[in-house]
């Protein structure tokens, strides 16, 4: 745990390096010959629209084509943050927060932001008609209004802990582009950041080109292409080849082939993501707390990180990774014990129904083989999974639609705030599985008000007890993100939200 935390602790630093602002610094090395960098990703983003996309590879591509308001800045192990479309911003009060946003900034199509392109955006996700699951970010929000062309006024429900955290997540939309595209919005975005669009594909590519008149430091780049690869073995082949500069989720089993690739870097980041496996309480079975808890004494985690991750991360304690607001640092690693499951499902009278079991493919590292293990665990102790596995951007809908008993997701705390990052699984009101438990809303909604980082941390720790034990969800592991690089990538660095900015990258022979 020691050599985790010191690792964790130069990452941080790294972090710190690369931000979705227009503040970031180009490189000096900058020649007419770089003219364009290639990304393998594993999963197609489903929407370019930054109101609607929800996956790491969706923020990776439109951190360069859309900002927001504020971002995280990571420091010495602390979060801060800052402004990038907002020139200042301020409390005013306890429900008060009022926003100063940068004068001269253009979209792509060449409009003015203005206070109302953010206060349309920001609406347009609260809307009860618009479906999306951002509104997680906006929950707290009561009212937006204006004051002139530059200034926002955010007013919340309650006085709220997080906010600008969760402000961090919603890029800034063109009211006039979106009218005028409606669907077309989600393929032909358009936003402030350092890069347009040229061309989206579905499960192929996204192709960017650079914004000349944008208000900040120019990327490096000319052109930036994002390829969808959903398998592991494309993706290494590819950057094996030369034919991309950079390869996502490069799998365990396949670290020392690119450690001995004199042609090729490796980088292994801690990340904010928990992976897990949620149950959908609309299942019987699943709704059974002893079902569960022999669910949970039947998955050897210390296994999946060991045999299918390569020992590349450590196995889950808590539904928060490490590093967040009131990580219980006393909880242990679930428990393995098989025999113990076996007599609980005994002891509840399970007669072999099917269990549904949804994986997907190509978006975290190993997730198909890890899906199998899980399911070959499963079956162990005698239970009967029916496994379906998916590329990501199938899997989604599947998975939203309720068609699992049991599921395989990662969920990552991007605004270190565990309200944000628990909000949709674990308060009754938004719980995707069905998970009620009244003592946890009652934690939760307490915990949105108190302010005061020490206070808080108690309220966060009792939770996290609290879902230790009722098994909403199964906590697997920390999810590492394993990033191959050719060595004539330049300006590269890893982040610990998984976010892929590559504004002050290129490639050089």
């Amino acid at each position: 745990m020691k050599k985790w935390v010191l690792f964790s602790t130069i990452l941080v630093m790294l972090f710190s390096l690369v931000a979705c602002s227009g503040a970031g610094n180009s490189s000096s090395n900058q020649t007419d010959s770089v003219k364009e960098l290639v990304i393998a990703t594993g999963a197609d983003p489903t929407s370019l629209d930054p109101r609607k996309t929800w996956s790491g590879p969706g923020y990776s591509i439109n951190s360069h084509i859309f900002e927001p308001l504020v971002f995280r800045k990571i420091v010495d192990g602390k979060v801060t943050i800052e402004g990038v479309l907002a020139e200042k911003y301020e409390n005013v009060d306890d429900l008060t927060w009022k926003f100063t946003l940068k004068d001269g900034v253009k979209f792509h199509n060449d409009t003015p932001l203005t206070a109302e392109s953010a206060k349309f955006t920001l609406e347009t996700i609260m809307s009860p008609d618009f479906n999306t699951p951002m509104k997680t970010w906006t929950n707290d929000i009561a009212e937006i209004t204006t004051e002139g062309d530059l200034t926002l006024i955010i007013k919340t429900k309650t006085p709220t802990r997080g906010l600008l955290s969760s402000l961090t997540q919603i890029p800034i939309v063109e009211p006039g582009a979106v009218k005028e595209l409606g669907d077309q919005y989600n393929v032909k975005p358009v936003g402030t950041g350092p890069y347009k669009i040229v061309e989206y594909k579905a499960n192929n590519s996204v192709k960017l080109e650079r914004f000349e008149d944008y208000w900040g430091e120019p990327g490096v780049s000319d052109k930036i292409e994002f390829r969808i690869m959903p398998e592991n073995a494309v993706r290494l082949a590819a950057l094996q080849r030369g034919d991309v500069h950079v390869a996502e989720n490069i799998s365990a089993d396949k670290i020392e082939t690119v450690k001995k690739d004199e042609n090729l870097e490796i980088f292994i980041t801690e990340t904010l993501r928990v992976n897990m496996m949620v149950a959908n309480f609309k299942n019987k079975w699943m709704a059974e707390q002893k079902f569960r808890e022999a669910i949970s004494l039947a998955i050897d985690r210390q296994s999946l990180v060991a045999n299918i991750l390569g020992g590349n991360t450590i196995p889950a304690s808590s539904v928060s990774p490490p590093g967040t607001i009131g990580f219980n640092e006393d909880l242990n690693v679930f428990p393995y014990d098989p025999d113990k499951a076996k007599e609980l499902l005994k002891e509840v009278g399970y007669d072999g129904s099917a269990i549904k079991m949804g994986a997907p493919t190509g978006r975290y590292a190993m997730d198909r083989q890890i899906g199998e293990a899980v399911a070959g665990m499963l079956q162990e102790v005698g239970i009967h999974v029916e496994l379906e596995t998916l590329e990501f951007s199938s899997y989604v809908p599947k998975m939203d639609e309720g068609a699992y008993d049991f599921y395989y997701i990662g969920l990552a705390d991007l605004t270190i705030n565990p309200n944000t990052h628990w909000d949709g699984f674990y308060h009754s009101a938004n719980a995707e599985g069905g998970y009620s438990n009244p003592e946890v809303d009652a934690l939760m909604e307490k915990a949105i008000q108190t302010i005061d980082d020490a206070e808080v941390t108690g309220i966060y720790k009792q939770i996290q007890e609290i879902l230790y034990k009722d098994l909403p969800t199964f906590p697997l592991y920390y999810e590492p993100h394993m990033v191959g690089v050719r060595k004539g990538v330049k300006g590269f660095e890893p982040r610990l939200d998984e976010y892929v900015i590559v504004r002050d990258a290129y490639f050089e022979e």
